[in-house]
């Protein structure tokens, strides 16, 4: 009896140990194609009696397919759970659903070449029925908001071409003279129903609006002065006029979304630290009260009108935006959607929040992420991913992008950092600003001190560390190519700063970058913005950087980019310029975005690693 019961323990442990490793091995990682095939939530809105959510849905063209952005599509999904309907279907995009008050009609932006050119808002029926024009602009709507009560649809729209315009580009005398021949985003109402719209805001242009709601309060976002990086702070001002009381004055966060749960109670997301948090708080102020404040990211919140019901579009380190409920009196979030199923079978290794001390004693707070498979006690290669803004913050959630890396690092065996360095979101106003007048400064020794704390810690072979960013993360990553090039083995700059003078003199964005970003006029401090940038440090350069750029970018000109590359080259550095065609401060189209994420990977892979890495020219 005793060996027979032996004998069927270790049968039954045998059996389990078999059936874990099978598990384990049906299990895979993170690939480039993965990532860039993805399905996501957004524009999720709520009907107002809290029973439907509508919510638009991206996906990825194919391989094979004619270049071109992801297509979006509109879908209807019970409160309570069940099965999606879809409303609209590709080639024909979809973008921001607005629910009539009766709950019976949806509205929403698309370009539908066979009832008009140029983008409209049309109307589909919730119980059935095809889409119908809503509008008819005379230049294509950019943005609308249907009136409380169902009867006018507001949109902005940009002034068209005269006829006088027009005759004359066809004969070639169409010179513009800069800031002379600007055309306004106006402002029109038109009645549902009707095909007369009404210009309202004359000679001006709007940028964005919201209908009048029946009450004696108006809640806003903004920034505290004109150098606030960000429109991080509640505002709340009398309907009838009067000063406006800064809410959030002492929060130590970023706002980035405020609605009303009732007439007495604001609820906001906002930045904290590395976190997501959603909050409510009452209009007279004071303390807040936490509905979650990790776990989640949020790409936006819709609210019911009776206050009861939450709708999000949320992603957690596992999967980006899926379709949540939040019930307010349950206060439990419900996902609704599974949009990628084959992500159930993906090891992630997440991120961890972390905290250090710079040199001047400021705690600085961050993302760690360890390799997939680690090992303590072992160093392990470590990148540095650092996000744009520098108003921004890398947050717990989904991590992973054409940009964003890391679980495809972790994957690969390196440990991930992204610092949250002074000048991020998430800390307070102070915070925020705390990099004016200092870019390249104190901020990126914040960088330095990180790597620094996690080679202390034991993660980290500090003689083996890249850095990668986008934008202002790729003007850290050129400056760490160059200034600071004996701490870093490869740098890779995606749409950077090499040259602040000629940046400023050439982007679309001068006065924000003087007044917000460096918050000093760059052309009466030449000397000090040539002092922070990278061109300044070329010659000393030994870090090989790889650098991509589009070629339609405006924000950060890929003039940017041929300066330091023709530099470097000419220096006899080891340096890769990527341009990507038709891409402006971003990358939309799939197979450049699964080339850039190749190339960064085996970038990384051979000057930091040291391994092999096979060499990505083309796609298959």
């Amino acid at each position: 009896m005793i060996r027979n019961r032996m004998a069927k323990t270790m049968a039954t442990t045998f059996f389990t140990f078999c059936f874990a490793v099978a598990v384990y091995a049906q299990q895979q990682t993170l690939t480039p194609e993965m990532v860039v095939s993805f399905k996501t939530v957004s524009s999720v809105t709520i009907d107002p009696a809290g029973k439907n959510i509508a919510y638009i849905l991206t996906t990825p063209r194919g391989a094979d397919d004619d270049a071109g952005g992801r297509y979006s599509e509109l879908f209807v999904i019970p409160a309570a759970g069940g099965v999606a309907k879809q409303f609209t279907y590709k080639p024909n995009n979809a973008g921001s659903p607005q629910w009539s008050p009766d709950g019976k009609w949806i509205y929403f932006a698309s370009r539908r070449k066979e009832f008009d050119e140029q983008s409209e808002v049309y109307r589909i029926p919730v119980d059935g029925g095809e889409a119908a024009l809503a509008t008819q602009s005379s230049n294509g709507v950019r943005q609308f908001k249907l009136s409380p009560d169902g009867k006018a649809i507001a949109y902005t729209m940009t002034d068209a071409q005269t006829a006088t315009e027009k005759s004359d580009a066809r004969k070639g005398n169409d010179v513009q003279t800069v800031d002379k021949s600007f055309k306004q985003h106006q402002l029109y109402v038109q009645a549902v129903g009707s095909s007369e719209s009404q210009s309202l805001s004359g000679d001006m242009s709007v940028w964005d609006f919201e209908w009048s709601p029946d009450g004696r309060q108006i809640a806003f976002l903004a920034g505290v002065d004109e150098s606030d990086p960000t429109n991080g702070s509640i505002f709340i001002v009398p309907a009838t006029g009067g000063p406006a009381k800064n809410l959030s004055e002492n929060y130590q966060g970023t706002v980035t979304w405020a609605g009303w749960l009732d007439a007495a109670t604001l609820i906001f997301s906002a930045t904290e630290r590395s976190h997501t948090a959603l909050n409510t708080m009452s209009v007279k102020g004071g303390a807040l009260k936490r509905i979650f404040d990790s776990g989640y990211g949020l790409s936006n919140v819709s609210v019911s009108a009776d206050g009861k019901t939450l709708a999000l579009a949320a992603h957690t380190y596992k999967h980006p935006s899926e379709v949540f409920v939040h019930p307010m009196l349950t206060k439990k979030m419900a996902r609704l959607t599974t949009s990628n199923p084959d992500l159930d079978n993906v090891r992630f290794s997440g991120n961890k929040e972390i905290s250090w001390k710079a040199k001047d004693g400021l705690e600085i707070t961050g993302l760690l992420m360890l390799p997939l498979d680690y090992q303590p006690g072992q160093k392990y290669p470590c990148i540095v991913q650092v996000h744009g803004g520098p108003e921004s913050a890398d947050l717990d959630g989904w991590a992973t992008s054409y940009v964003r890396w890391s679980e495809l690092l972790a994957a690969r065996g390196f440990v991930v950092l992204s610092p949250n360095y002074r000048g991020s979101t998430g800390r307070g106003v102070a915070y925020s600003k705390a990099d004016h007048k200092d870019l390249g400064g104190r901020e990126f020794d914040d960088v330095i001190d990180g790597i620094d704390f996690l080679v202390q810690q034991g993660y980290v072979d500090p003689a083996r560390v890249g850095i990668g960013g986008f934008s202002y993360g790729g003007y850290f990553s050129a400056w760490a190519a160059t200034k600071h090039t004996e701490r870093f083995k490869a740098a890779s700059m995606g749409a950077g700063i090499a040259n602040w003078v000629s940046f400023t003199g050439t982007s679309d964005i001068p006065y924000e970058n003087s007044m917000v970003h460096w918050n000093l006029d760059v052309f009466k401090n030449m000397e000090k913005a040539w002092s922070r940038s990278p061109m300044a440090f070329v010659e000393k350069s030994q870090t090989p950087l790889l650098i991509s750029h589009g070629d339609k970018d405006d924000r950060v000109p890929i003039s940017q980019g041929w300066e330091i590359y023709t530099a470097l080259k000419l220096l006899g550095k080891q340096v890769e310029f990527d341009i990507y065609p038709r891409e402006a401060h971003g990358w939309a189209e799939r197979n450049h975005q699964l080339l850039s994420i190749k190339r960064n990977l085996e970038w990384f892979e051979k000057y930091v690693k040291g391994g092999s890495a096979s060499k990505t020219n083309s796609l298959p």
